[in-house]
């Protein structure tokens, strides 16, 4: 289930590492929520438009939006979101330095009752 969105902006020279990162985030929630690694699902988008506070081009950001299935205790879910962000931290320490970055992780459980889906 699990359903990534990865978001930044493009002023990050980060495309060599995104791959990467994504295959290793994808090992993570398998080790920490229990998933199967074929549900994983991650949805790249970098952003050419956007603002950031005062405008300024050195701002930048990365955005990570992770939706899973309930049922996890917030100790599973503190610790996904804490080692998606050093992933994160550490696979664009080099790029985001070099601008003001800022980086997230949002989590966000789907209610059941409103989760349908088909494999084939």
């Amino acid at each position: 289930m699990p359903v990534i969105n990865f978001e930044y902006t493009a002023n990050l020279n980060i495309e060599k590492k995104i791959k990467n990162f994504i295959k290793e985030m994808h090992e993570a929630l398998v080790e920490i929520i229990k998933t199967d690694l074929y549900t994983c699902r991650s949805m790249i988008t970098p952003h050419d438009k956007y603002f950031i506070g005062d405008g300024d081009n050195e701002n930048a950001f990365m955005q990570l939006s992770v939706r899973i299935l309930p049922g996890r205790d917030k100790a599973i879910k503190d610790k996904l979101g804490n080692e998606l962000l050093t992933i994160m931290q550490k696979t664009f320490s080099d790029e985001s330095g070099k601008l003001n970055t800022q980086m997230r992780v949002y989590l966000t459980e789907v209610e059941i009752d409103c989760y349908y889906g088909l494999t084939f």
